[in-house]
């Protein structure tokens, strides 16, 4: 009893979170389609009384905006994402993905319940994707290895690089890029080297 009582209070923070937003910018609104996110074309820019609601609670299908004075409902499936405080997020299996780094290949976060020695907290985890529309899978050395099979010395780097997956996200400061995405163009110019010669 007291357990699930836990879990519901951490299902509703988390919830609460993401669940609903008021507009603060024109930095808010919805990304219809993969092309509206590559070209940076929001729809339906919210403004100070319009509302965003996510309805992540309970795995919800729909977001519900109120722009402009009017109700609307739209179906996750059928958008690509949205935008909000300036940061791009994805729809995938009716879930917001946030979209942390786009060259080369996708990588995103996104915030699962995990069971830990006091109960269920949020634990922050991170997935990838080949490109934007492509399936979001969980970011393994194993599964980056699947989808890059063409490029040997990307994947041998990554063996040698990582110890483990946890370590795919590390972030270097100076260079202002996570170590993967170095790892993978760095691959990438010595295959277009070797083409040339």
């Amino acid at each position: 009893m007291k357990n699930s009582i836990k879990v519901l209070i951490a299902i509703a923070i988390i919830s609460i979170h993401g669940m609903s937003a008021k507009a603060q910018n024109a930095n808010t609104g919805i990304y219809l389609t993969e092309q509206d996110y590559k070209s940076n074309k929001l729809t339906y820019v919210l403004k100070d009384h319009d509302k965003l609601r996510l309805n992540e609670f309970l795995d919800r299908k729909n977001i519900n905006l109120t722009y402009q004075g009017k109700r609307m409902t739209l179906s996750k499936s059928e958008i690509f994402g949205y935008r909000q405080d300036n940061h791009d997020f994805r729809f995938y299996h009716n879930e917001a993905y946030k979209i942390l780094d786009t060259a080369g290949f996708l990588l995103y976060s996104r915030e699962k319940l995990t069971q830990g020695t006091k109960g269920y907290k949020p634990v922050e985890k991170y997935f990838y994707s080949v490109d934007p529309l492509q399936p979001i899978i969980g970011l393994t050395i194993q599964n980056l290895s699947n989808s890059f099979p063409g490029q040997t010395s990307f994947r041998y780097s990554l063996q040698s690089n990582f110890n483990n997956d946890s370590n795919l996200i590390t972030y270097d400061k100076l260079s202002k890029q996570y170590k993967i995405k170095y790892l993978f163009f760095q691959q990438k110019q010595m295959m277009a080297s070797h083409t040339a010669l």
